[in-house]
């Protein structure tokens, strides 16, 4: 017990030097306040507040802020920024870069769009950038299609090469005189990220297509060669793949969301792959964990040591073997080695082991960060991962609830249904996910009918039509309770649970707590045991 609280502090306190250490990697990559002053104007009816929509991309987390606006148009905010990005404000339907640090004023006109004053970065970022992109991503070629060749896949390929080649040779003659240093980094990741995340989607996952139920492999489609992909990527590991101004480029979330979740460049981190420890003659619950995520135990015995070398041919394999092996695989794949977009999928998936962990285990969290720690070599990435890690430890000592007995608009559309275990979906019908999901669970509902449980699927009535929405769910005999919320309060919630993608989902038993669970696959038989606690 001693070591383990000695372990944590020492972490903590590591991450607590380790800001002050590297405070010379600057505020860009750290964060800070935003101040956004502005004016809007033309808009009609003037909204009470506006949703923009942030994210710490180390983390691959929401991070969503609720502007308010004056009756006036007026705007004057302090937004918190996890790291210097491009935002998107809903509503006004905008995307804008937010630096940390800086003094944003801007004027938004309806009829004219978004102009911003002054001469800082921000103000630079966004005057500049649109006319970049007319400039170097105006020219447009459709993506290949399913029943297309192997060579229309290579062509268009090699013209978003082309296209990234010429970025990177006439970008920096293509920038005004005035630019300023961060400003010349940022605009230049940002365009140079649109090539990439084509080439990533057209490469890695041009077998896959998307259904009404998810996503299927099609064998109809050409398989391409990888090798293309790798030699592109490693030619030009500076301006991509080890440039750390990447992440907070325009839509830098999507090459880092590609080669991290959908096709699994560097790997799964997050999953085991291979088979569970199960002895049928001595079910050791330390064997049954061991089995799931390869950590030893805290405590563990001579018998537990020999049942584990039997079942492992004589050798333990923990977490970070597990780390090693699967960092030895990308390699020996790809030719690539450690770098700063590798680094940043480890740190996601250490936030995602913490996300889908049913009961929270410190043990099992420290093993984990003791694991990656090596591989992370870039001060950027390990502040925000110690920082999380910080989040995680302070979080388990004090229990923080979330304030919901506070929160008037989500306790409005629950209380009604005090009393039972609730299953609560955002959706959208524009949505495939959303329905595919809410199709799915048709037979759960039915199952549970006069049980306490009730499954509450809300969505923004502005953007799924109360009429439209109802005449799907008849058609699809869709049961549970169907709720059609204001577009502010739908932006409300958005910034209150922070997610901006749907679906969301949330579990919460009977007593009105919100349930640390992954809420996705849940079987009858585990919302009955909720609904019987």
């Amino acid at each position: 017990m001693l070591r383990r609280l000695f372990t944590l502090l020492l972490l903590c306190l590591w991450g607590q030097a380790s800001s002050l250490l590297w405070a010379d990697d600057g505020y860009e990559f750290r964060g800070g306040t935003c101040v956004l002053r502005g004016q809007i104007k033309n808009m009609g009816t003037m909204p009470k507040h506006l949703t923009l929509h942030l994210g710490n991309l180390f983390l691959n987390q929401d991070a969503n802020y609720l502007v308010q606006v004056r009756p006036d148009g007026s705007i004057q905010e302090n937004i918190p920024l996890p790291h210097s990005q491009f935002a998107y404000w809903s509503g006004l339907n905008g995307q804008f870069f937010l630096m940390a640090g800086d003094t944003v004023d801007m004027v938004y006109d309806a009829e004219k769009g978004m102009e911003f004053l002054g001469n800082n970065v921000t103000a630079q970022v966004n005057r500049y950038y649109p006319a970049l992109r007319k400039k170097f991503l105006s020219e447009y070629r459709t993506s290949p299609g399913e029943n297309d060749s192997k060579k229309v896949y290579d062509d268009y390929i090699d013209f978003k090469i082309q296209v990234f080649e010429k970025i990177r040779k006439e970008i920096d003659r293509s920038l005004p005189a005035d630019c300023l240093p961060l400003t010349r980094k940022i605009l230049r990741a940002s365009l140079l990220n649109e090539p990439v995340s084509d080439i990533l989607d057209l490469t890695l996952y041009q077998k896959v297509m998307p259904t009404l139920g998810g996503w299927m492999v099609s064998e109809e489609k050409p398989s391409l060669d990888n090798k293309k992909l790798f030699h592109f990527l490693s030619k030009y590991k500076a301006d991509f793949l080890d440039n750390p101004y990447s992440i907070m480029g325009d839509n830098a979330r999507i090459p880092q969301n590609r080669m991290t979740y959908y096709y699994a460049l560097f790997l799964s981190f997050g999953g085991v792959t291979r088979e569970a420890l199960v002895d049928p003659d001595n079910p050791n619950q330390d064997l049954v964990g061991y089995g799931i995520d390869y950590l030893l135990p805290q405590h563990y015995d001579s018998g537990f040591l020999k049942q584990a070398k039997a079942l492992r041919d004589g050798a333990l394999y923990t977490y970070s073997d597990f780390v090693e092996e699967q960092f030895q695989k990308y390699q020996k794949r790809t030719g690539m080695d450690n770098n700063f977009s590798f680094q940043v999928a480890l740190c996601q998936h250490f936030r995602n082991a913490y996300k889908n962990l049913d009961a929270f285990n410190i043990d099992r969290l420290t093993e984990r960060l003791l694991a990656i720690m090596p591989y992370i070599t870039y001060p950027q990435v390990r502040f925000h991962l110690l920082q999380f890690y910080r989040q995680c430890v302070r979080e388990q000592a004090v229990e923080e609830e979330k304030a919901l007995e506070n929160d008037s608009v989500f306790q409005r559309i629950i209380r009604p249904y005090a009393g039972n275990v609730l299953y609560i979906d955002f959706w959208g019908l524009g949505c495939g996910p959303c329905r595919a999901g809410m199709l799915q669970q048709r037979e759960i509902v039915e199952a549970l009918k006069g049980k306490p449980v009730k499954f509450l699927y809300i969505c923004n009535e502005a953007a799924s039509p109360r009429e439209s929405v109802e005449a799907w769910l008849k058609e699809n005999q869709i049961q549970g309770e169907h709720i059609f919320i204001h577009p502010e309060d739908w932006a409300y919630l958005e910034a209150h649970f922070q997610f901006s993608g749907i679906p969301f989902t949330l579990i919460m038993n009977k007593k009105g707590k919100l349930l640390k669970l992954s809420s996705y696959d849940l079987t009858v038989e585990e919302f009955e045991q909720l609904a019987n606690e």
